[in-house]
């Protein structure tokens, strides 16, 4: 991270109480929500359990793989993934799981959420990022390197999908980094569909379960979004 760049900290409190290092959490941007809450409870909540954290560990955070690295204060840092690259913060994987949590619950689907993991692999029309309406479908995944969605323009019949060279197979982590909006369903169960217009900056969803249409329950995220 650039040494002139602005960082939050948060760092745990109750992990020294059981012989174990605290851990920071390093954010590069001031978040809506007070989304290190869930990972510092899970860090403290952890450890008073009998778990021990290490440098190299992976910790699996939603979609988000995070990364332990050791810090020269002595505590032990998080990592997540910028495209091919670790960096120490984890504010960005924190929000996105949050939002992530927040559509499932607006639909009233929070027992069924189903995290993919940012590795695993979709199927993409090649011209999604160039499109003004998106369909996002999720089967059941075949193995565990599948998320089961599918990310799909309206531009047929000009853009056939049912021809394999006018798709792609990207990782979700590569995916999102073209179309970010896409992110925020991602924990949607299998049977889901999305149908998405607008702008990726401003966009008006529509999601059905099987089939059937989900509306949004009121005051929830998905609603405030939707208008």
């Amino acid at each position: 991270m650039p040494a002139n760049m602005t960082t939050l900290q948060f760092v745990t409190t109750r992990c020294g109480a059981a012989n174990h290092p605290e851990i920071t959490l390093q954010f590069r941007d001031q978040q809506p929500v007070p989304v290190e809450r869930m990972l510092l409870g899970y860090f403290e909540n952890g450890v008073a359990a009998g778990r021990r954290f290490l440098p190299g560990q992976t910790v699996q955070l939603g979609w988000a793989t995070l990364r332990l690295c050791e810090r020269s204060d002595g505590t032990i840092g998080v990592e997540e993934r910028e495209g091919a690259d670790w960096v120490e913060s984890c504010d960005r994987s924190l929000m996105q799981t949050w939002v992530q949590k927040e559509v499932c619950q607006s639909l009233g689907l929070a027992e069924e959420m189903s995290f993919p993991r940012q590795d695993q692999m979709a199927i993409a029309c090649d011209e999604a990022h160039l499109a003004d309406r998106w369909l996002l479908t999720r089967d059941q995944p075949q193995d565990d390197g599948d998320s089961g969605w599918f990310i799909g323009c309206f531009k047929e019949p000009a853009h056939n999908h049912e021809r394999p060279e006018a798709l792609l197979a990207p990782a979700l982590i590569q995916l999102v980094e073209r179309l970010p909006f896409v992110t925020q369903f991602l924990a949607l169960p299998p049977g889901s569909q999305v149908f998405v217009d607008g702008t990726a900056e401003r966009i008006r969803p529509r999601v059905f379960m099987n089939g059937q249409p989900l509306q949004p329950l009121a005051g929830s995220y998905l609603e405030a979004l939707s208008n």
